[in-house]
């Protein structure tokens, strides 16, 4: 009688794992249903000038940035705008742009970065892009990424409206 206590007991608990199993699976079949893979270095093309550049699609990161030099703020109309130029030692051709500025952001820096302050200031702005066949107005910060690899990076607030899913193990995944 003990012994058939037990089986029972397994035998209910490998059935709830099966079903538990099952609505696990249905749940994040459902939520990814609609979402693509891309690898961790895509093609991205920047608007209005059509300029190719490669964006790091970055999960660990929130937000998106953009490689930016001369950036100047001042106000127009009582509104705030940023007039920069996007600049990395990969892009050929050098846009200028003159955009209003849609808020102010603080962004961590890293220790191994060394700088005394512990947040950078940048201003953000939307700016529109085409990725994989679709067009796209995101919020990027702008700050000089000409020593990173890619002039631009991917948040997951970015990757979200994107619906994307990043494979880290692979890289241009867009033809």
């Amino acid at each position: 009688m003990k012994i058939q206590k037990v089986i029972l007991k397994y035998y209910i608990l490998f059935l709830l794992s099966v079903v538990m199993s099952f609505v696990g699976t249905t749940a994040f079949s459902s939520h990814i249903k609609d979402k693509s893979v891309y690898g961790y270095l895509e093609p991205v093309t920047l608007y209005p000038n059509e300029i190719p550049l490669t964006a790091k699609l970055d999960t660990g990161a929130v937000t998106a940035s953009l490689s930016a030099k001369d950036i100047h703020l001042y106000q127009r109309n009582d509104k705030d705008y940023v007039k920069f130029k996007v600049s990395h030692p990969d892009i050929k051709e050098i846009p200028k742009y003159d955009l209003p500025i849609e808020h102010i952001t603080k962004i961590k820096n890293r220790a191994s970065e060394g700088k005394s302050k512990k947040n950078d200031v940048r201003p953000v702005v939307k700016i529109p892009i085409h990725f994989d066949g679709k067009r796209y107005r995101i919020m990027v910060n702008l700050i000089d990424r000409s020593h990173f690899s890619t002039p631009m990076l991917l948040g997951r607030e970015t990757l979200e409206k994107l619906n994307a899913i990043v494979d880290g193990t692979v890289k241009n995944t867009i033809k």
